[in-house]
Parts: structure tokens; C-alpha cells; sequence
């Protein structure tokens, strides 16, 4: 099964080298730096070089995310739904130096900017991404939206977001 002058590497460890010696079922190679090692031929395999180069050349595909567009509704115009991400590392640069109190109040205030925002422009869908966590963020949002008598709002599509974010549909 294997020659001399074949390159091998050990199963279970991190040791590779070149068979040097036969004997029975035993192999017998050495190291880079010259040791010689001795295991059972089923102990070992054969080593084999992959030319990492020759797939680093191929083009990684970016896919964009779709967008959506919203249904047509008297004098509104198709709009497309806009997507807030409200992590805070997406909103401030220095967001480690915040304490939560701030954190919190940093992304209600944008929610709330953005909200008034779709508004004015006569949007009829957004999308407020809370991400995931103790659920703190998507608590007080849903306060902040229920002070809001023209819109509706719900959990957004769970395949889409995984249950992160809210959708505000303006009636």
C-alpha cells in the first residue's frame, strides 16, 4: 500500500513525513526536522498537497437582498419598503462608550425619526430590524408605535427576518 519516499501523515496527530524504512505492517518515515517515527499502517494516510492558489482566483458572488416593492393605494405611488436597521454598531461610531440607558434612547430616537419620516414621505410599509436578544428594544418600540393612531404594526415576516424585526404598514 504505500513505498518508500511517499509523503504520509498520523490520523490522530499533527505529524507528517516521508517513509524512510518497511518492516511488516509498520512504517517507519521522518519528519521535516528528521525525526523518525514508527506507527501501524493503519495509523497513517497518505498525504495529499491541495493548491489552495488555484480556487483563490474564482469571483465570490455577492447576492444583493430583493426589493420589495408595495401594492399601489389611491394616491401613493409604489414605494419601496425601507428596512432600519437598529443595531446600535450600525448607528453610532463610538457605541461602546454608551451605557444601556443610552444605547436604548440612541435607537427609539431613530426608530422614531424614521417612523415620522415614512410618514411625511407617504411610505406604506417599514421595516424596524431590533435583532435579537432579551427582547428590551422590541418592548419599547412597541410602546413608542402604539402612540401612533395611522398605522399598523406586526411581527415581520418570520422566513425573511427570523422574528428581529417589526413591520409598520401606515394606514
Amino acid at each position: 500500500m504505500f513505498k518508500i519516499g511517499t509523503k504520509v501523515k498520523v490520523i490522530d496527530d499533527n505529524i507528517s513525513g516521508t517513509i524512510t524504512k518497511l518492516k511488516g505492517d509498520f512504517v517507519y518515515f521522518n519528519d521535516a526536522v528528521g525525526f523518525e517515527y514508527e506507527y501501524h499502517q493503519e495509523e497513517i494516510i497518505k498525504a495529499i498537497e491541495i493548491d489552495y492558489d488555484e480556487y483563490r482566483d474564482e469571483e465570490i458572488k455577492e447576492f444583493s437582498k430583493p426589493k420589495f416593492k408595495t401594492f399601489r393605494k389611491s394616491h401613493r405611488h409604489p414605494y419601496l419598503t425601507r428596512e432600519i436597521d437598529l443595531h446600535i454598531e450600525n448607528l453610532v461610531d463610538n457605541w461602546r462608550d454608551l451605557d444601556n440607558a443610552q444605547i436604548i434612547q440612541t435607537q427609539l430616537d431613530v426608530a422614531r425619526n424614521e417612523v415620522e419620516r415614512a410618514m411625511f414621505e407617504s411610505q406604506i410599509r417599514l421595516i424596524l430590524i431590533h435583532g435579537y436578544g432579551k427582547g428590551i428594544l422590541k418592548k419599547e418600540i412597541t410602546e413608542l408605535l402604539f402612540r401612533y393612531t395611522n398605522i399598523e404594526f406586526y411581527d415581520a415576516s418570520f422566513k425573511e427576518y427570523h422574528g428581529d424585526a417589526i413591520e409598520v404598514k401606515f394606514i
